[in-house]
């Protein structure tokens, strides 16, 4: 009888360390995520360049200052629209490599044609 409950104990001690060890590999491969402040004012980004890590979430808040301006990753298809003074928060993960220009889609002014930056992911 003094088996069955060894081998038993021993069962529910081998499941629960391998619980303990899958939890902690989830924890770890977790991505991480990167939060990113973007301000477009007088026609510029601010930074014009935002490099993060491949697989990372990246967590943008864009905010529009002056007038309304949009901030737009064509490689990402991610186009955000802000009224002036408003913030938009919005996130995606950066899941490719390589330069990603982004830019003002708007048309209304032509100086808004002019604002540029790169998203760096590597």
């Amino acid at each position: 009888m003094v088996h069955k409950h060894t081998v038993l104990a021993a069962g529910w001690l081998t499941c629960a360390v391998g619980a303990v060890f899958a939890m902690s590999g989830d924890a770890r491969s977790a991505p991480q995520v990167r939060e990113v402040s973007v301000r477009a004012d007088q026609y510029a980004f601010a930074p014009s360049r935002i490099d993060v890590q491949k697989d990372e979430i990246v967590k943008v808040t864009f905010t529009a200052v002056d007038i309304p301006h949009s901030f737009t990753i064509d490689g990402y298809r991610i186009s955000k629209r802000a009224a002036a003074g408003q913030t938009v928060t919005f996130e995606f993960r950066a899941d490719r490599t390589g330069p990603f220009p982004f830019y003002c889609n708007l048309t209304k002014d032509d100086r808004c044609k002019q604002m540029h930056g790169e998203l760096s992911v590597k």
